[in-house]
């Protein structure tokens, strides 16, 4: 766990509202108070989560799910999960995307209240031990820990760097260039692998062929649940999938693998023209499915079939 734990913030976001439907959409948003007034920080730290940072998410007295940030905030219409506390609220906001990594949690407050600091500036709780209406509020890295032993929920690992290997592993070297310039360079690196200097090639959830420009290298799991020598392992960890609507399918979990390689539905759509997309693609078998990618691709399953039980 302390190397998972290294260089992530934790923090607190209540809910009670709509954490239903924002813990499915995977989001966290918010806008300025009405009439422009200055924000207080329970709206002004969605600018301060960062891609890796760990959110507890608080609902109706209980502790209900935990998720990794996997985008920072980016200005964001006012999105469907998020109805208006009051009439004069404004539509603009900020919105910033999280993985979950562990829902159906239920730490009641009062358990909570035991683990962490109250009363100070900006804590999730009052002094009386009882929950703020706070959006989002911070919390220490001991706190975060308690709270993770807790609810027996583990992370998983941050971004590292990236160690040569041969044929079909990361060829770079590790150097002292930013992270992001890395994690660039992995995926330039992990496309040119996976089109092999092809100037057309298939998608391997929809079978069509596309220019390259038009095909991404998608990682069968989110690369943040994957561990440093699965990142490393091109020919498993990763496939070629079109942007004209098979990525944003397989990445929101609308469509899964199954143990065989036969697509099959995942979350539920909500609505016909989504409906329509998913369906033209159950029962294919993907192109992507062999000895080498199966891991993955149950990995995959496994955590959809985790956050969408009821669904397809």
């Amino acid at each position: 766990m302390p190397d998972a734990v290294e260089g992530r913030r934790f923090w607190w976001a209540t809910q009670n509202r709509n954490y239903d439907d924002a813990i499915e959409d995977g989001t966290l948003w918010t806008c300025p108070r009405p009439n422009d007034r200055k924000l207080d920080n329970s709206r002004a730290f969605i600018k301060e989560l960062r891609a890796g940072d760990v959110v507890f998410h608080h609902a109706h007295s209980y502790l209900r799910a935990v998720s990794v940030v996997s985008q920072e905030w980016q200005d964001c219409q006012r999105p469907s999960a998020y109805p208006r506390a009051r009439e004069d609220e404004e539509d603009y906001g900020w919105l910033v995307n999280v993985q979950p990594i562990a829902t159906g949690l239920r730490l009641h407050y009062t358990a909570v209240a035991k683990m962490i600091e109250y009363g100070r500036k900006d804590a999730p709780f009052h002094s009386g031990g009882r929950p703020a209406e706070r959006f989002l509020a911070s919390l220490n890295k001991d706190e975060g820990l308690r709270l993770l032993a807790a609810l027996k929920v583990d992370l998983p690992p941050m971004d590292e760097g990236f160690m040569g290997r041969p044929d079909h592993w990361w060829g770079g070297q590790d150097t002292d260039a930013e992270a992001l310039a890395r994690l660039r360079a992995e995926q330039a690196e992990l496309r040119r692998f996976l089109l092999a200097g092809r100037t057309t090639a298939n998608c391997s959830m929809c079978g069509s062929t596309f220019p390259a420009r038009l095909l991404i290298a998608g990682h069968i799991k989110p690369r943040s649940f994957c561990t440093d020598e699965e990142r490393r392992n091109f020919r498993a960890v990763a496939m070629l999938i079109c942007t004209m609507g098979c990525d944003p399918l397989f990445e929101w979990g609308y469509i899964k693998v199954d143990n065989i390689g036969q697509i099959r539905q995942g979350r539920r759509p909500e609505t016909p023209a989504l409906s329509d997309s998913v369906t033209n693609l159950l029962g294919r078998h993907c192109l992507a499915f062999d000895s080498y990618t199966a891991p993955a691709f149950s990995d995959h399953f496994a955590m959809q079939t985790r956050l969408h039980p009821t669904d397809g």
